[in-house]
């Protein structure tokens, strides 16, 4: 069974892209001997990362320790230890293809909580239903972006005395004497005493 609208050529390119816009960089896997020429391989400055994508989950979970087992002599072939590149190796597997129960649902659990030789990011037709979800998966593998805000959004210390002021006994007032002495590097204790005496 696959989840409908995704196709495993769908995840294949949505993964390539998002990961190739991000800054890395696909390697030709045949020309490195690997176990699993059949699979992406990519890298940037602090990773490498193999992207591995079946039609159906029992296909997936037959072959994902082949493919882990693949990237760990990939690494070792071609990096030192002193690499710090070879302890953030990344192995993605991706299927359209549907998990049938709780058993398939803990299985898919327990291989993306193994860490034991590199991390897993895992996803099924049951968490992949649009493109979108391709790039939700692969969100630990990419760069932060920053915050985009509309406007001045001014500093984090504007928007606390507003914050603070929601419950009942602390007021804005009071709040922003407290933030003013922070910014002026005074004593936090003593503006809040004079603001006390003015009110």
């Amino acid at each position: 069974m696959s989840a409908a609208g995704l196709t495993s050529t769908d995840l294949i390119a949505a993964a390539s892209e998002i990961l190739e816009n991000s800054g890395y960089v696909r390697i030709d896997a045949t020309t490195l001997g690997s176990a699993i020429s059949d699979a992406r391989v990519y890298e940037d400055p602090y990773s490498v990362v193999t992207l591995i994508v079946c039609e159906t989950w029992p296909e997936l979970e037959s072959r994902w320790t082949n493919a882990q087992g693949g990237l760990v002599e990939l690494m070792s072939a071609h990096m030192s230890s002193d690499d710090p590149k070879a302890w953030e190796g990344y192995l993605v597997l991706l299927t359209p293809g549907l998990t049938a129960g709780s058993e398939d649902t803990q299985t898919v659990s327990s291989i993306r909580y193994d860490i034991s030789r590199v991390r897993k990011l895992v996803a099924t037709g049951n968490e992949l239903k649009q493109i979108s979800d391709v790039e939700r998966t692969l969100l630990p593998l990419l760069p932060l972006q920053p915050l985009q805000t509309t406007g001045d959004a001014g500093s984090v210390l504007d928007l606390l005395p507003e914050l603070l002021a929601g419950g009942e006994q602390i007021e804005e007032p009071a709040v922003r004497a407290v933030i003013d002495a922070f910014i002026a590097q005074k004593p936090l204790v003593e503006a809040l005493d004079m603001y006390r005496s003015r009110a």
